[in-house]
């Protein structure tokens, strides 16, 4: 990929996702703007094709709003565009993955607002859509963090252990959303909707305690009481789990552990923390 043949905007660089994006396309000396969600400015035009790579926040209804304007932008520069989405398009359902063929039929505001989105991308013949499972960072109010902030305060953590999930590190997405754009660059026969989530379904209660047995190597946690109770802490949004096959199929991007990533966003986090 030619570093002078395209221009790529993050939109929403202010984001988990679109931070780490920006750092990965940084590293690799690749051409790109990083731009707020909530940003008004015109965009000056490049000589190269422009692509839109759009990472709200997928649990906040402010920021699918913001989302749907750079989508209008989008179509104005005659721009591609990426889209960052959610699995919480879909109801949970145990021990089902599903997959692109699937109608999405969760019946939440969320959803909706998340299917007015994606039909707003579709107006453009180049987009693709990419469906994140239940995406954690530690830079915002995801599970994980409100974990981290529970076991803190001292209080004893009681975490539901029924429904499973798909933990999904934002520097994974990240990494397929740059996956997918390099070869959005070569090829027009790529465009669509994909799934894509941290590979081993979980429980609340024992993503709680990989995160804790890791965040004890940087934090003494040695007081804190971790018990399993149904109806426990759990994510305040739930995603389904996805069957990533035609990602792989498409763009060849491997499944990633989740684990692998929960170690990484700790490292990240805690060098922050002491910075």
């Amino acid at each position: 990929m030619s570093s002078s043949s395209f221009q790529t905007y993050v939109i929403g660089g202010n984001q988990p996702v679109g931070q780490q994006l920006a750092r990965n396309l940084s590293s690799q000396g690749l051409m790109y703007k990083s731009i707020a969600l909530e940003s008004r400015d015109k965009l000056a035009m490049s000589s190269g094709q422009p692509f839109f790579v759009i990472t709200p926040n997928v649990t906040d209804v402010d920021d699918l709003a913001h989302a749907a304007f750079w989508l209008e932008r989008a179509k104005e520069m005659d721009a591609c565009v990426l889209l960052l989405s959610s699995l919480a398009l879909f109801p949970y359902r145990a021990g089902h993955q599903v997959s692109e063929s699937e109608e999405p039929c969760a019946d939440t505001e969320l959803a909706d607002n998340l299917q007015q989105l994606e039909a707003m991308a579709r107006t453009n013949e180049r987009h693709v859509i990419l469906r994140a499972g239940q995406l954690f960072s530690l830079q915002s109010d995801d599970f994980a963090s409100q974990l981290l902030a529970h076991a803190r305060a001292g209080e004893p953590l009681y975490v539901d252990m029924q429904r499973l999930f798909d933990p999904t590190p934002v520097d994974d997405v990240a990494e397929v959303l740059l996956a997918v754009l390099r070869q959005l660059v070569c090829s027009d026969e790529l465009f669509g909707t994909y799934h894509f989530s941290g590979v081993e379904p979980v429980s609340a209660f024992s993503f709680a305690e990989a995160l804790m047995a890791l965040a004890s190597q940087y934090e003494d946690f040695s007081k804190v009481e971790l018990g399993s109770q149904e109806g426990g802490l759990m994510p305040q949004v739930w995603t389904a789990s996805s069957d990533n096959t035609l990602l792989f199929h498409t763009f060849g991007i491997k499944p990633k552990a989740w684990r692998q990533g929960l170690g990484r966003q700790l490292q990240r986090y805690y060098r922050v923390e002491e910075s």
